[in-house]
């Protein structure tokens, strides 16, 4: 009987053991995959000093199998049974820590992380103090009469080392989505740049830079600007002067778009004015002076530039016909008016009348908002 017993405890240990190593192999590979791909290819980047390719679906497979390698080491070491045999992951999660727990000066060249000397120390402290614990507790570790106890326990354990690590990791969500938009604007893949976070309504003012970027390369800044939040005004267009809030794009890629640089001290806005007007610049500059226009709302130097760089025959942009729109409904000018996009100057009419049926200015705009939160006209009226 106890021949049939042992032969039975053994066979689910086996079980066991398959089962945790299947789900620590699902969750390390969709936590490095899907939920942390930017930051280790950030980190990919940074160590490898953007000399090799990165293939994040590899990457993932071959940390994850190196990763099961090293539990299997350590339990070998340790020799963990029983309700505890999970702690062997102990190690290979802590690396997923360490992968995944990644600053915005990842790319500085003084860049380096705690988890240099802490993963070791704590690896050494973890095997040292359950090597002695395994002493003390040994009769009772190698007792496997509670098959269902000792699954439970163990599905725990791992359980719990999984939300340590999520907790570790980088969730940042505004700096995911940086990188995100780095990592396809580098690859040339404007369209899927744009799409990043498009739902959200957070948006740094690096994330809006590059957002501005992909717009650019795409000619579409003048049909897209708004359909994202714009919290930063003209400034929104470049990048922050800290280097720790950018990432390997810089002022300095934006003025190669633009194709030229302005003098030093030289206000940006009058550098994208000269720039359109004496021809200096490439296509994407007039995008880039127009959108800052809009964004500071100078409608009055909007206008004039709108009448010297297009023609009057010309279908200007969305955003433009709805500047141009608001322009001359400030001044009262119903001829030009009625001779801009009728279905624009009809929706025009609507966003004015629906705004008078709310008392409330608070709810007023939160209706708007709703309704007409991609348009010029609310930016214009309600984004500070």
């Amino acid at each position: 009987m106890s021949y049939y017993a042992n032969s039975f405890h053994k066979k689910a240990a086996r079980i066991m053991i398959v089962v945790c190593g299947l789900l620590f192999s699902v969750f390390s590979f969709v936590y490095l995959y899907v939920f942390q791909r930017e930051m280790l290819e950030a980190l990919h980047y940074s160590l490898a000093h953007g000399k090799t390719h990165f293939a994040p679906a590899v990457s993932a497979i071959v940390i994850t199998l190196i990763l099961l390698l090293l539990r299997w080491g350590v339990n070998s070491l340790l020799g963990l049974k029983g309700y505890v045999r999970a702690l062997s992951y102990v190690p290979s999660f802590l690396v997923l820590c360490a992968l995944t727990d990644v600053g915005r000066d990842v790319y500085t060249s003084s860049y380096h992380s705690c988890w240099v000397w802490l993963l070791p120390l704590l690896i050494i402290v973890f095997i040292g103090v359950t090597y002695w614990l395994r002493g003390v507790f040994r009769i009772r570790l190698n007792q496997e009469d509670n098959t269902m106890g000792i699954v439970n326990g163990n599905l725990f354990i791992l359980l719990v080392l999984c939300v340590m690590t999520v907790l570790c990791g980088n969730s940042d969500r505004s700096f995911h989505h940086e990188l995100q938009a780095e990592y396809y604007l580098r690859n040339r893949d404007y369209g899927r740049a744009m799409q990043v976070g498009e739902k959200s309504l957070e948006a740094s003012r690096t994330f809006t830079a590059l957002r501005g970027m992909a717009m650019a390369r795409t000619g579409s800044m003048g049909d897209r600007l708004f359909d994202y939040p714009q919290y930063y005004r003209s400034d929104g267009l470049f990048f922050p002067d800290d280097s720790l809030q950018t990432l390997r794009y810089t002022n300095d890629s934006i003025y190669y778009l633009l194709g030229a640089r302005p003098y030093k001290g030289e206000d940006r806005n009058v550098f994208l004015r000269n720039i359109c007007y004496k021809g200096t610049g490439k296509y994407t500059s007039l995008d880039y002076y127009l959108s800052a226009l809009l964004l500071d709302k100078n409608l009055e130097e909007f206008a004039t530039a709108v009448n010297d760089f297009f023609e009057p025959e010309d279908t200007l942009p969305r955003f433009y016909r709805e500047a141009m729109v608001l322009y001359h409904s400030q001044r009262s000018d119903s001829v030009a008016l009625a001779a801009r996009d009728s279905s624009c100057v009809r929706r025009f009419m609507e966003y004015k009348e629906k705004g008078k049926e709310y008392v409330s200015a608070k709810e007023r705009e939160n209706w708007l908002r709703r309704h007409y939160g991609n348009t010029y006209w609310w930016y214009f009226d309600y984004q500070n």
